[in-house]
């Protein structure tokens, strides 16, 4: 029996353990500063809180984000799947059938995956609180402790704001990092990796993301000139859903190429993988349908020999929290871990997760760890069409 299943044994059944309730609570999130890529600007982080509740007040939260360009959907289009298509399919169920559910949703509706995500969220939440287990034990228990976060810098098109924004980092026991790119010049950007390896030294990992900003002949050019000064991956260069252009770059490419915006399902994986297109891929919640999934989809590219990035979008210390779990059960996260919650301005939640000495550890406590501050998080509320 595996650690998931004996902590799953030990969540009550019976009429006090069935879930009552499922509400929503979108919300509008405010960054410290807006996140340019080369093909969009995120200036707030749009989100969707989910609460769902059993007979005897045992509560769970879950939270996704909204991003029509990734998942296609908006918080509206979330709010009205949740209410219309999930409440009626959990309510009334046991918190012990989370997996079931969650089974059962994806078959009754296409896409709605941000939606989704939310609800498998909560409902993990749900069943560690009333198991009275951390998350982790039961997405299969951990495999470590705490992880190094991949840290997003660039998104200026200037180089020496760049490297400062990594040095002060690196200051703080950052040793990883994710350099947006398509924003300048090829060739600028390549030598902004150089001076990247040059200030930060040979321990750190150095990233590039091209947000499909680019063409085949574009990205080539990046990846030659970039890998003297040792980068790592080049993430999605060119744009999703076009597997020969991806599959042409990662050919010709002295580095590996990770997908993003192309993976959207455990499929998706296998098709690049068997296409020989990427070297790894960077796995979020809202794509794949839940933090269920995005294990399910780590420990997929473990077993074709695909490195991992967890990642997610501008969301608070819950979604952090449960993406941590997931980064702590999956095999392996070689690629790291990027946290959306550090961009934000507020986090409507009682307990921010932080980063200590380059690290971030898995959070203690039954569920996913953190509790959501009501009302911050009804000051931040965002009015739904």
């Amino acid at each position: 029996m595996s650690l998931a299943d004996a902590a799953l044994r030990t969540v009550p059944t019976g009429p006090a353990t069935e879930i009552v309730s499922v509400d929503c609570f979108p919300a509008c999130l405010p960054l410290k500063k807006p996140l340019v890529m080369s093909t969009y600007r995120i200036d707030a982080g749009p989100v969707l809180f989910v609460r769902v509740r059993t007979r005897d007040g045992a509560e769970g939260w879950g939270e996704a984000a909204a991003s029509p360009i990734m998942s296609g959907e908006t918080i509206t289009g979330m709010v009205a799947a949740v209410r219309e298509m999930i409440a009626p399919q959990i309510i009334g169920r046991a918190v012990a059938d989370r997996s079931a559910a969650c089974a059962t949703i994806r078959r009754a509706m296409y896409g709605n995956r941000g939606a989704l995500a939310a609800v498998d969220m909560a409902l993990l939440d749900l069943a560690g609180h009333v198991a009275g287990v951390p998350a982790v034990d039961l997405l299969g228990g951990a495999l470590r402790r705490s992880v190094e976060p991949l840290w997003l810098i660039g998104g200026t098109g200037e180089a020496e704001r760049d490297v400062a924004d990594a040095l002060a980092l690196h200051a703080q026991g950052v040793r990883r990092f994710k350099l947006k790119v398509g924003l300048t010049s090829v060739d600028a950007e390549a030598e902004t990796v150089g001076r990247l390896r040059a200030a930060l030294g040979e321990d750190c990992l150095i990233a590039a993301d091209a947000n499909m900003g680019w063409d085949v002949q574009s990205a080539l050019r990046f990846t030659r000139a970039a890998a003297p000064f040792g980068l790592a991956f080049l993430e999605q260069p060119t744009p999703a859903g076009d597997l020969a252009r991806l599959a042409a770059v990662a050919a010709g490419s002295p580095v590996p190429i990770g997908a993003d915006e192309s993976i959207h399902a455990l499929s998706d994986i296998l098709r690049h993988h068997e296409a020989k297109a990427i070297g790894g891929a960077s796995l979020k919640t809202i794509k794949l349908g839940g933090i269920t999934q995005v294990v399910a989809a780590g420990a997929l590219c473990d077993l074709l020999g695909l490195s991992v990035n967890l990642a997610m979008m501008m969301e608070s210390s819950l979604a952090a929290s449960a993406m941590v779990h997931a980064a702590c059960a999956v095999p392996n996260v070689d690629w790291g871990l990027s946290l959306g919650n550090l961009w934000l301005a507020e986090d409507p939640t009682t307990t921010a997760l932080t980063v200590q000495d380059g690290r971030v550890g898995c959070p203690a406590g039954p569920g996913l760890g953190v509790t959501v501050d009501e009302r911050h998080l009804a000051a931040l509320a965002a009015p739904v069409g």
